[in-house]
């Protein structure tokens, strides 16, 4: 398959994936949205009960006290009728002194704490249901606060609870999103890593058996040679094509290490990156690009070396391919850091950078700055870096034409 069209699909199955998420997302708030408008109307219904309810009891009351003078009757009206309603109620008289109350506190209890209570929760009352003034033909005889029923708090906090577990419900729905995601595509690169190793392979083996034969026919005089081989020109020619071979079977040996944990041994840092560097320099392009290496005094540490070389060249690669070929310039240097135990490896170039809005994204699958490319090279690097050498890549800094710097930490 073409690779455009290849990565067309993969932004085409990107957007396809945003637009779920956003739809499930936009679908979610719907539901939340539409069950706190049901039960804030519930609520609202309750409350006008209450409120006629309360106002009922109050005209029970006026309607006692206009026909009868004998307070026992209202006393009579309060004991057996409205102490049974389901939210609290405190009596006052024309003074504003608590007469009577359908809380736990006791009737007779007339200490300073149990006034001072009462009376904080008749602000409450208030704030929450407006008064109600029971008279007596014109006078005032006394005045019944009421607040709002347990049934009331419970159906507003329901809302609360709901929405807390559907956010942790919807938390946990990602992580799990993600992760199985995350294993779906590495099982693909993987995949693809160890099929391209496999399909390497054999032609590369079979390409080295003949440039091999290739020389020991050549010694042995089998081979005719023109005049412009001679002088050793052809040995030259073999020991270049056999080294480009060993190169790709190293590359096919790197691919097929992708998935399986690989061996570490002690290496030293500086020795990988100058390696790099130098198979880069035999191969810049004519013109004024540079490369430049500062070497800081590093430990030896435990590493994978060929798969470590192989995230030095993808990134020195990506500089290459992002800088003028005139007035670029590459610059790559190893460093340790005691405090955090770390070897930090920077490659920094002044290519054309990489958009802001884009950098967030430079490590995913799929993503890529050039006009053909995969969009793998610094995926398969991180995992190498984070997984298998329990390390750290990430993009420092990046202005257009100015300043691009990627680092890779290693612990000692």
């Amino acid at each position: 398959m073409p690779r455009d069209l290849t990565k067309h699909n993969v932004n085409l199955h990107v957007s396809y994936s945003r637009f779920f998420r956003w739809f499930l997302v936009f679908g979610v708030v719907a539901v939340i949205a539409l069950f706190v408008y049901f039960n804030q109307a519930v609520v609202r219904d309750i409350r006008k009960d209450a409120t006629r309810l309360s106002q009922m009891y109050a005209r029970l009351i006026e309607y006692g006290a206009s026909e009868a003078s004998d307070p026992e009757v209202i006393n009579f009206i309060f004991d057996n009728i409205i102490t049974k309603v389901n939210f609290p109620i405190i009596v006052t008289d024309r003074n504003g002194i608590p007469a009577a109350w359908t809380m736990e506190y006791s009737i007779s209890d007339t200490t300073t704490r149990t006034r001072q209570e009462l009376y904080r929760l008749i602000e409450q009352f208030d704030s929450q249901n407006p008064p109600i003034e029971i008279r007596s033909d014109t006078a005032l005889i006394s005045v019944l606060h009421y607040g709002n029923s347990d049934l009331i708090w419970k159906l507003r906090i329901i809302p609360l609870v709901e929405i807390s577990v559907i956010t942790v419900f919807l938390f946990v729905a990602f992580i799990g999103f993600r992760n199985i995601k995350k294993s779906e595509q590495r099982s693909i690169w993987v995949g693809m890593a160890k099929e391209t190793a496999h399909q390497l392979g054999t032609p590369i083996t079979s390409l080295m058996g003949w440039v091999e034969l290739l020389k020991v026919r050549h010694e042995e005089g089998k081979i005719a040679l023109s005049s412009e081989f001679q002088n050793g020109n052809f040995g030259d020619m073999t020991s270049k094509m056999m080294g480009d071979l060993r190169r790709l079977d190293r590359i096919a040996t790197r691919f097929g290490q992708i998935g399986s944990a690989p061996e570490l041994s002690e290496n030293n840092i500086n020795e990988i990156v100058k390696d790099v560097i130098e198979y880069f320099r035999m191969r810049l392009p004519a013109g004024g690009l540079t490369i430049t290496a500062i070497y800081g005094v590093v430990p030896d540490i435990k590493i994978n070396p060929e798969l470590l070389r192989w995230v030095i060249e993808n990134l020195m690669k990506n500089s290459m391919e992002a800088t003028s070929s005139k007035t670029g310039h590459i610059q790559v240097s190893t460093s340790f850091n005691p405090e955090q135990k770390r070897i930090i490896i920077a490659v920094e170039d002044n290519g054309r950078g990489i958009p802001y809005s884009e950098q967030k994204r430079v490590f995913s699958p799929g993503f890529t700055t050039k006009k053909r490319g995969w969009g793998l090279g610094l995926t398969l690097a991180r995992r190498i870096v984070e997984e298998y050498h329990g390390g750290r890549i990430s993009l420092k800094s990046s202005e257009p034409d100015v300043r691009t710097v990627f680092a890779v930490e290693l612990p000692v």
